[in-house]
């Protein structure tokens, strides 16, 4: 009889590292997520306001997240996630609102 081969998805072929740094990063934004919609919740804040409250939070964690890897000495790595990739997510988030403030907003 054959071996078949299950074809593995994406995170299946991921490393367990680079796993934990992704959950990390998606709990990390889904808390700033979830505490930027209690701050709006009464309703008394603006979309401009929410929106820089956000690019805001988004270059702090870039900026705080550069400055662990810088002190935890991470090495860039082509074949894993660490630090530095999560650092460039938030700059990459953080740019991607300033672009939706500037578009929707003209602010």
């Amino acid at each position: 009889m054959q071996d078949i081969e299950i074809p593995r998805t994406a995170w299946q072929r991921t490393d367990p590292d680079s796993r934990r740094r992704i959950a990390s990063f998606a709990m990390r934004v889904g808390a700033v997520l979830a505490l930027l919609g209690l701050i709006a919740l009464p309703g008394r804040r603006s979309l401009a306001e929410m929106l820089a409250l956000l690019q805001m939070v988004m270059f702090l964690s870039a900026a705080w997240t550069g400055l662990f890897a810088w002190a935890a000495r991470e090495p860039a790595q082509p074949n894993r996630l660490n630090l530095w990739d999560e650092a460039l997510a938030f700059t990459a988030l953080f740019l991607l609102v300033r672009i939706l403030r500037i578009q929707v907003l003209g602010a």
